[in-house]
């Protein structure tokens, strides 16, 4: 058997064919493609980031990632750990090949790191993950700790019928070079309460607009209340430089629904469903930041992003919405679909369980 070891630049390849061949199932069946470099996620963001590869360099069984940056929990400064890209073959599965060496390699980890506490983030009707991550058992004893923060959903927003933004008592209009200070200062007041946070006030933002691919200030939208107060903000991030959604099949439902989709964007203009093998164009909201927790605020900031995006090519945005949310009635009268995950805190095994605070996290649900 093949011993787990870190993957370096050699591995690009192999890890790029793994990462794509564990497809997302369901009667939508995708795979995340993350050619040509499938280290430019990690190379855009601050922070430590490894991967770890079981098997061989020519066909590898098994990968994982760790990404450790510096955050906020309870309002003061930590290290965050994440862990992702998690794909096995279905031989190594059987195997347990990769399994054995989690519990060990998180303990390290989190050692060298300074790191207390990661998060993690899996698709809701992913049984097989649910039980052999979370489940805990007297033969698991180099079990990590996980702990269910929050469920939350990606809510898509579709590109179907043109909208024209609808009355508020918000005004939004899109970023320039001179609003930076202002919006990095409310997304730090923002972060620094919320578990998880990231360290805006460390220049995170405009490390942001400087080393993500496609983000652009003026793709930035600021919300103001009548009295001209800065009250939300967000940004549309397009990632197709460094991932992608490619189809690979409808099934069931999905086939009706791409059906009746392609008929209505024929009427309307907007772009057909990819056929299989095509990738899916849409973007991401990033950066949002919403203090009051008014839904008001995000329908005008959300109303913007559609009047401005519409008609350019894209499929879909994408926002995170938690269970219970209070930004939720935002999201009424778009036609939009959702996939539902759980994002968990995970300890190691040799640290006693913990309850974590409430609320808004930092996680950022573009970056996994």
């Amino acid at each position: 058997m093949s011993p787990l070891r870190r993957a370096t630049r050699d591995d690009n390849a192999a890890l790029l064919d793994l990462f794509g061949d564990v497809p997302m199932t369901g009667d939508l069946v995708l795979s995340t493609q993350r050619s040509p470099d499938y280290f430019g996620l990690f190379a855009m963001q601050r922070g430590d980031a490894e991967v770890w590869a079981h098997g061989e360099t020519s066909r590898l069984d098994g990968m994982g990632a760790i990404h450790v940056r510096d955050g906020w929990l309870e309002g003061r400064p930590c290290r965050v750990g994440y862990l992702g890209d998690l794909r096995t073959r279905f031989s190594a599965r059987r195997a347990r090949g990769l399994a054995r060496f989690y519990g060990p390699v998180l303990e390290e980890t989190a050692r060298r790191h300074g790191v207390d506490v990661f998060l993690t983030a899996v698709m809701a009707s992913n049984a097989a993950a649910l039980q052999a991550l979370v489940r805990r058992g007297a033969s698991r004893e180099a079990q990590p700790h996980y702990h269910l923060m929050r469920a939350f959903s990606a809510v898509s927003l579709q590109f179907v019928l043109r909208r024209k933004p609808r009355p508020s008592r918000y005004t939004v209009r899109q970023a320039t070079a001179a609003d930076v200070p202002a919006m990095a200062a409310l997304l730090d007041a923002d972060h620094r309460q919320r578990p998880f946070g990231y360290r805006f006030d460390t220049g995170e933002l405009e490390h942001r607009l400087a080393h993500w691919p496609r983000l652009r200030v003026e793709d930035s939208f600021l919300a103001f209340d009548p009295a001209g107060n800065l009250v939300g903000c967000t940004s549309a991030w397009n990632p197709d430089a460094v991932k992608r959604y490619r189809v690979l099949a409808y099934r069931g439902g999905m086939k009706w629904v791409r059906r009746g989709f392609n008929a209505l964007a024929t009427v309307t203009g907007a772009p057909r469903l990819p056929a299989p093998g095509g990738d899916f164009r849409y973007f991401y909201l990033c950066n949002t930041s919403i203090p009051s927790e008014d839904p008001g605020v995000l329908r005008a900031l959300l109303d913007a992003v559609y009047a401005a995006f519409h008609g350019r090519g894209f499929h879909f945005f994408t926002v995170q919405q938690d269970a219970s949310d209070p930004l939720a009635s935002a999201f009424d009268g778009f036609i939009q679909r959702r996939l539902d995950f759980h994002l968990y805190a995970v300890t190691p095994a040799s640290r006693p369980p913990r309850t974590f605070p409430g609320g808004r996290t930092g996680f950022e649900i573009c970056l996994p």
